[in-house]
């Protein structure tokens, strides 16, 4: 049994082509900002004044990145250096790009 799913669009005459493709455009941005969102709360963030959106930003984005150097898994990554911070500290000095996990 096939699953049917509904578009609308503001655009006339559309070819369904085309709206297929914005569709899949949509969901590939929200893709990437899956992990910031599930497992930094970024979404839950109320700092929206000055430079503080932009700068919230950056340090989740470096936040991931170097969960990522972990471990493929950002909550994996968490738990392995949660209760040990000397593990976190060895990570932001290292040279080394090997997963820890």
């Amino acid at each position: 049994m096939g699953v049917s799913s509904y578009l609308i669009s503001s655009r006339k005459q559309a070819m369904p082509k085309d709206i297929l493709d914005l569709n899949r455009k949509h969901w590939g941005v929200e893709i990437m900002h899956r992990d910031k969102d599930m497992t930094l709360g970024e979404d839950r963030y109320t700092n929206r004044s000055d430079h503080a959106p932009a700068n919230i930003f950056s340090l989740t984005s470096a936040a991931l990145t170097l969960l990522k150097r972990i471990s493929n898994s950002p909550t994996q990554a968490i738990e392995f250096v949660q209760d040990h911070r000397d593990r976190a500290i060895t990570l932001l000095t290292s040279d080394i790009n090997d997963g820890f996990l």
